[in-house]
C-alpha cells in the first residue's frame, strides 16, 4: 500500500501531470453530468455530431491560420443552433440532418487536414488529444464554462429533466420545450468545444456517453445517476492518467478503456438489483396471496 502511494505521489509531482489531473477533473465533471441527459434524451448521435463540428472548425482554423479554440466555439455553436432549428424535423426525422451534418463535417475536416503540412499530427491531436499538454489559461476557460453551464442546469434542473423524460407532456402543460432544447444544445456545444481542445474528440465523446450509460444501467435513480456519472468520469480520468504515465500508454485510450469497464460493472450491478427487486416483488405477491387465502378460509369456517 505504501509503495502504491509513493508511486502515485511520484507520478503527480510533475507540473504537467498536475495540470493534466485538473483538466481530467474539469472535463470529467462537465461531461459526466451532461452524460445522463445525453442518454435520457437519446442524443448520443448529436453529441458525436457536435464534436465533429468542433473538429472540422479546428481543421479550418489550422488551414487558414486562425485561433483553434475560437474556431471550435464558433463551429460547435453553429452546429448546436442548426440542429435546434424547429423546422429541421418538420418533414423528416431530425436524425437525418444530424447524420448529414456529421458526414459533411467529417469530410471537410479530413480534406483540410490532408492539405496541411503537419496534417497527420493535427488529426491525431483532434481525435485523441493530450491532457498532459494543456495550458493554465485553457483550464481557466474550461472552469468558467463549467460555472456558467452548471449554474444554468442547477437553476433550471426541473425544466431540463421534465423535457428530457417526456417533451410532449411538458409542452402540453405549457413548458417551452424548444427553448430548453436550444439552451441544452448550446450548453452541450460549449462544453464540447473546450473539452475537445483539452482531451480530444474520442475521449470527450466517451465521457458524454459511457458514464451516464453505466449509471443508468446500474438502475440508479436519476438524482443519484448524476452523482455516480460524475464520480465515474472523474475517477476513471485520474486513474487513466496515472496508469498511462507508469505504463507509457495514451491517456485517452486508457481512460476510455476504464469507462468501458464501468459500463460492464454497471450492467452487472443492474442485473443483480433487478433480480433482487423481482425476488422481493414475488415474495410480496406470495405473502399477499397467502393472506387472502387465510381470510377466505376463516370466512368459510365462520
Amino acid at each position: 500500500m505504501l509503495g502504491i502511494v509513493q508511486s502515485i505521489a511520484t507520478a503527480f509531482q510533475s507540473s504537467f501531470m498536475q495540470l493534466g489531473l485538473v483538466a481530467s477533473v474539469l472535463i470529467g465533471t462537465a461531461c459526466g453530468y451532461l452524460s445522463v441527459y445525453v442518454i435520457l434524451k437519446r442524443l448520443v448521435f448529436l453529441a458525436v455530431a457536435l464534436a465533429q463540428f468542433a473538429s472540422a472548425a479546428v481543421a479550418v482554423s489550422l488551414f487558414i491560420g486562425a485561433n483553434p479554440t475560437l474556431a471550435a466555439f464558433i463551429g460547435v455553436m453553429l452546429g448546436a443552433l442548426f440542429f435546434s432549428w424547429p423546422a429541421l424535423g418538420r418533414y423528416l426525422p431530425r436524425e437525418n440532418a444530424i447524420g448529414t451534418g456529421y458526414a459533411l463535417a467529417s469530410a471537410a475536416g479530413v480534406i483540410l487536414i490532408a492539405k496541411n503540412a503537419s496534417g497527420e499530427e493535427h488529426l491525431l491531436n483532434l481525435l485523441y488529444g493530450n491532457v498532459l499538454t494543456v495550458e493554465v489559461k485553457e483550464l481557466w476557460i474550461m472552469g468558467a464554462i463549467m460555472l456558467v453551464v452548471g449554474g444554468i442546469f442547477l437553476t433550471f434542473a426541473k425544466e431540463f429533466l421534465f423535457t428530457s423524460f417526456d417533451s410532449e407532456m411538458a409542452q402540453t402543460v405549457g413548458v417551452r420545450t424548444k427553448l430548453w432544447e436550444v439552451l441544452f444544445n448550446v450548453s452541450l456545444g460549449l462544453v464540447i468545444a473546450m473539452a475537445i481542445r483539452l482531451g480530444g474528440m474520442m475521449l470527450v465523446f466517451s465521457l458524454l456517453v459511457l458514464p451516464g450509460y453505466a449509471a443508468l444501467l446500474a438502475r440508479s435513480r436519476v438524482r443519484h445517476a448524476f452523482t455516480w456519472s460524475i464520480v465515474m468520469a472523474v475517477v476513471t480520468g485520474a486513474i487513466g492518467l496515472y496508469l498511462s504515465f507508469i505504463w507509457d500508454l495514451p491517456t485517452s485510450a486508457v481512460t476510455m478503456t476504464g469507462l468501458g469497464v464501468c459500463v460492464v460493472l454497471g450492467a452487472g450491478v443492474g442485473a443483480i438489483r433487478y433480480r433482487m427487486t423481482r425476488s422481493q416483488s414475488q415474495q410480496r405477491v406470495t405473502e399477499s396471496m397467502q393472506g387472502i387465502a387465510q381470510v377466505a378460509m376463516r370466512e368459510e369456517e365462520a
